[in-house]
């Protein structure tokens, strides 16, 4: 046929008869596009052609070109989904040296529901290249074939970590009853990192393993209970609450080891929801130290976020801004300092500092001298930005200072006309994370009078 096929033409996917000729042109990148394009007419007349493209010669290995063609053909032929071209696809998947073409015909055969595919794709688990690996378990997912579940879990030890966190989406995607049954077996085993990968395959498969895990907490085995509720939080909900509420306060249903019940005190305050609040007061009064403390924590979490979504608004006619019942706003005897304030027991503190007569320097220039005051204190600057906001004039400095303990400083200037205000946050790096959002709440509503 030669390249002097009209490409026009061959764009044109309603054209099988063209494409399916093109399969055999001369020039290889013809062919390619031609393969890539019959996966998009899903046209059964296609699979002969494909099924030709499909195979490999020795001559081939060295030609990324030729090499497409075959990834092409794989993936359209799983695309079209006659079962004439499963063996094919197996042929490629066990001897195709090229390990984008496995991949693909492993991603094909997922495709196709049988007990040859299936085998096909449990001994590509063990393909020296891990996107193989990969794809071959993503289409045992696909497929749910429950009966290769331990197959799938021994990729829990690949080298690859993208293969091992598909060896968890398979199984997330099985979710069934044996899945989840040989999950529960592994909650107990010995090694943390079999327990965690168990974990991470819960929270994949969701609701359907709440009831199996409720079970669990009436194992007699601790550690099974402590592991079913770290599985329960993976999952949250209301149903997961009433079973954790439970285990830390019920005459009959309390569980007899503190760990289990430390745990889930802890996971109760990272559900967050206030109907946990009362049986956390009374588990307040545990009888170990770690279930009494995990329960303070939980009962702080929970009101934090109760208080994240109640607003008050600070205004003194000069300046305004609005802030949620998280922070402490503290008045000061300080003429320059509006208001101090504290976040969390203290683990951020806040101040905005009033400076007038600053006509004539810009807010570049007085950030420029805060900067000087981050060198005497050993504070690395780690961002700066100038941008305008409601009429006025800001600029950002983002630093840190690790010469003690590490801290964050965020300051940001404000400028209209010749009043200057700067609102100065401080902490620990982690709290001024987690309270970025109360933090941006301020900073977006403050304003300037005037």
């Amino acid at each position: 046929m030669g390249s002097s096929i009209d490409e026009n033409q061959y764009a044109s996917q309603g054209n099988i008869e063209y494409l399916i000729s093109a399969l055999n042109d001369k020039d290889y990148s013809i062919r390619k596009r031609a393969a890539k394009a019959l996966g998009g007419s899903d046209d059964e007349r296609a699979v002969l052609g494909l099924i030709d493209s499909l195979k490999y010669h020795e001559w081939f290995t060295n030609h990324k070109v030729i090499n497409s063609v075959r990834v092409y053909s794989a993936e359209s032929l799983g695309v079209i989904g006659d079962p004439r071209a499963i063996m094919p696809l197996m042929e490629s998947l066990e001897e195709d040296p090229i390990a984008e073409v496995r991949e693909k015909a492993a991603w094909a055969l997922g495709r196709f529901d049988t007990i040859e595919s299936i085998d096909a794709l449990t001994c590509a688990l063990y393909d020296e290249e891990w996107m193989v690996r990969k794809s071959a378990a993503n289409s045992l997912g696909t497929l749910q074939a429950i009966d290769k579940i331990p197959y799938l879990y021994e990729l829990f030890d690949d080298e690859n970590e993208l293969v091992r966190n598909e060896a968890l989406i398979a199984l997330g995607k099985m979710g069934e009853s044996k899945a989840i049954e040989i999950l529960l077996n592994y909650l107990s085993d010995q090694d943390r990192d079999v327990n965690l990968r168990s974990l991470a395959a819960f929270e994949e498969i969701g609701t359907p393993a709440v009831e199996p895990l409720k079970k669990a907490l009436k194992s007699g085995d601790w550690q099974v209970r402590l592991r079913a509720v770290e599985a329960l939080e993976q999952i949250g909900g209301e149903t997961v609450q009433k079973e954790l509420i439970s285990l830390i306060h019920g005459f009959f249903s309390k569980d007899n080891n503190y760990l289990v019940r430390a745990k889930a005190a802890e996971v109760l305050g990272v559900i967050g929801d206030e109907k946990a609040l009362k049986p956390l007061r009374k588990a307040c009064d545990d009888n170990h130290e770690i279930v009494r403390y995990n329960a303070k924590q939980a009962i702080r979490e929970i009101i934090k976020n109760i208080n994240k979504y109640e607003i008050w608004n600070f205004d003194n006619g000069e300046i305004s801004f609005n802030f949620t019942r998280n922070w402490e706003m503290i008045s000061t005897a300080d003429p320059k300092k509006v208001v101090k304030g504290q976040y969390d027991n203290n683990t951020i503190t806040f101040s905005i500092t009033r400076n007038e007569d600053v006509f004539d320097i810009s807010v570049k220039e007085f950030s420029q001298m805060l900067k000087h005051v981050f060198d005497i204190q050993n504070t690395a600057l780690i961002k700066e930005k100038e941008f305008t906001k409601d009429d006025m004039d800001c600029y950002l400095l983002l630093g840190e200072n690790q010469k003690v303990y590490p801290t964050k400083i965020i300051i940001i200037s404000f400028k209209k006309y010749d009043l200057l205000f700067y609102l100065w946050f401080a902490g620990d790096p982690f709290a001024l994370e987690s309270s970025k959002d109360e933090i941006s709440l301020i900073v977006n509503s403050f304003k300037i009078s005037g």
